[in-house]
């Protein structure tokens, strides 16, 4: 049997692999219909990094400014030991004044080479199994964690921000530093469950190793937390403890979808092919969705297929939901105007109906 990570570098054909990391594995699950943004994912690539090398142009990326402001105020957060990120659960009283053990991952195994990054992994499991040990000299923060996650029996490597948990707790929460600013309720929602699945990328990393140890795996619990910056500062602004039940089972149902292992992937492409042809990674089923812009480099492309396509995701998420039932713009065009074959079913008719009724109405109001 040849060994996975040999496959996997066979149907990157020469593209160099990259860490998906935790923000790569729950872009996942914002579209979990997406079958080539999921092959993509598990064989160790990005959209990003297909759009370099695939296809020769240069990706979307954050403007340097949000950039800058994302890292500094992640170093703001980490640096010192952590000062500031301590002061901030202080605060609101998720840890106590004697509660300030704090480990910081990188510095214990510093560097970017392979051996670093194994040696912050090994680091890393033995600061969990301290804690879930029992001892009491766990720490109560951890800094920049690094955990591998197993999908569909591939091994993604994820460094974390921070885990959390007090002497008490049995064992951590995850959390996420996000830059963009607290607005309270007109803080953008989608930003905030993409951050709560973030963090959730490493809750079920965390379960899997409790698993690996032979414990319970709902020790790591379903909270997770997440600082925002206080608009106009650095002031981290912390929510603990927020409930991501749901964000765990969207990604949960995501990642155990279709492909679900690795035949599967190599099946979705020609013998012989790899993901370094352009015609390979185009014939690939995507599912473009009008949010794909927010999280995906390949938007455009899948963009111009679905226009190609005629597909009512090209008017919007509202016109998608509409005339799902016609299935194309150019069906539901012949359903308007009584062209082609007859409404298919119910379904269709009701369509064809409320068209009209529509058109009508828009006449109406543009003639007088």
């Amino acid at each position: 049997m040849i060994p996975a990570n040999e496959r996997l570098a066979r149907l990157r054909g020469g593209i160099p692999a990259v860490e998906v990391g935790a923000r790569g594995i729950e872009s996942v699950a914002r579209n979990a219909g997406c079958t080539r943004l999921r092959a993509i994912v598990i064989t160790g690539l990005t959209p990003t990094e297909i759009i370099k090398h695939v296809f020769n142009s240069e990706p979307d990326i954050m403007s340097p400014f949000a950039m800058t402001l994302s890292q500094a105020y992640e170093r703001r957060l980490l640096e010192n030991g952590g000062a500031s990120l301590l002061t901030a659960y202080r605060e609101k009283g998720y840890l106590t004044p004697s509660e300030v053990k704090v480990s910081s991952v990188a510095d214990l195994a510093p560097g970017a080479g392979v051996l670093a990054r194994q040696r912050r992994e090994m680091e890393t499991r033995r600061l969990l199994d301290m804690k879930h040990a029992g001892s009491p000299l766990a720490p109560n923060l951890i800094l920049n964690p690094r955990l591998p996650l197993e999908l569909v029996g591939v091994t993604h490597a994820i460094e974390l921000d921070y885990m959390v948990a007090s002497d008490a707790e049995r064992s951590y929460r995850v959390g996420v530093i996000k830059s963009y600013a607290d607005r309270g309720g007109k803080t953008d929602k989608a930003d905030i469950r993409a951050a709560c699945r973030e963090a959730a990328v490493g809750t079920l990393a965390l379960r899997q190793h409790l698993e690996s140890r032979g414990q319970d795996h709902n020790l790591a619990g379903d909270r997770i937390d997440m600082i925002l910056r206080a608009p106009g500062s650095f002031v981290p602004r912390l929510f603990a403890a927020m409930r991501a039940e749901a964000e765990l089972a969207s990604l949960m149902r995501a990642l155990s979808a279709a492909p679900a292992d690795l035949d599967e992937i190599e099946q979705l492409v020609p013998s012989g092919a790899t993901f370094s042809s352009p015609d390979v990674i185009e014939q690939i089923p995507n599912n473009y969705r009008s949010n794909c812009k927010e999280h995906c480099a390949l938007w455009e492309r899948c963009r111009a297929q679905a226009l190609i396509a005629g597909q009512p995701i090209i008017l919007g998420d509202a016109a998608a939901e509409q005339l799902a039932a016609a299935g194309s713009i150019t069906r539901a065009l012949d359903l308007l105007d009584g062209r082609g074959r007859p409404p298919d079913n119910r379904a269709e008719a009701a369509l064809a109906a409320d068209l009209r009724a529509a058109a009508l109405q828009l006449d109406r109001i543009a003639n007088g």
